[in-house]
């Protein structure tokens, strides 16, 4: 399967607007893609993000998620486990990193070519060590999520929009660009910005088996707008590596 999503994944030219992104549709093969909507695990598997640790309190509680570890996987039926056991076989396989970070190379390069004094010091400035995170997830009724580039410790953010259908498909990720074209530099990197400062320049449509994915730089601006749908249940597959701390 590794081959196939590569093949996938290279197929589609990066997009530069508002920075280095894709955007694959069928990223995963059809037959995989059915046994893994159809094997999600139920709700109340899931935590909700607020409360496990890993972002503010005041983080919206209306996004759910469901760690995709060896412990979480394991308290799984025996097909919901081979699925998602195959997932990480992929997501750890280092030939799946490396074409990704290759192909997004410049990017990343003049990313770190600006790292700041103290990512120098966190994460060093060659001979990079990363770690993986991956989760599922379920955002709810009334969900959004304000404009952020992303922790500085991310390197790679995948986004699997897995729904069952096109139902959803204004609820997909939104690409901004600051209304001032220095506004980097004035302001320090935090959580999430306000929308006003910022132009929404175009959504990702949230539709079945599409992958966004992008490095996290200092201009990756994105959110989600308000999902305000009776009943609407958003579910992706995130995957993301990080940078890791050398102290």
């Amino acid at each position: 399967m590794i081959n196939e999503i590569l093949n996938n994944f290279k197929e589609e030219k990066i997009d530069n607007n508002p920075f280095a992104h894709k955007v694959i549709n069928k990223i995963f093969p059809d037959n995989f893609y059915k046994d893994l909507i159809n094997n999600l695990p139920s709700k109340d598997l899931y935590t909700a993000i607020n409360k496990t640790g890993r972002v503010s309190a005041n983080y919206p509680p209306e996004r759910f998620i469901f760690e995709l570890n060896n412990e979480s996987i394991n308290k799984l039926n025996n097909v919901q486990q081979k699925t998602f056991s195959e997932i990480i076989k992929v997501f750890t396989n280092p030939l799946f990193f490396n074409v990704i970070a290759n192909e997004f190379r410049d990017s990343i390069n003049k990313r770190i070519s600006e790292f700041s004094s103290e990512e120098k010091k966190l994460f060093g400035t060659s001979n990079f060590k990363f770690t993986i995170g991956s989760s599922l997830v379920k955002d709810i009724t009334k969900y959004k999520l304000g404009v952020h580039t992303d922790s500085p410790s991310k390197f790679l953010t995948f986004l699997f929009y897995i729904p069952k259908d096109n139902s959803l498909k204004d609820l997909g990720t939104a690409l901004y660009e600051p209304k001032d074209k220095e506004f980097h530099k004035k302001n320090e990197i935090k959580g999430h910005y306000d929308v006003q400062d910022f132009n929404l320049v175009k959504k990702v449509n949230f539709l079945p088996n599409t992958l966004f994915i992008f490095p996290r730089t200092n201009h990756s601006y994105h959110g989600v707008q308000t999902i305000n749908i009776e009943s609407a249940e958003r579910n992706l597959l995130l995957l993301n590596y990080y940078l890791k701390n050398i102290n």
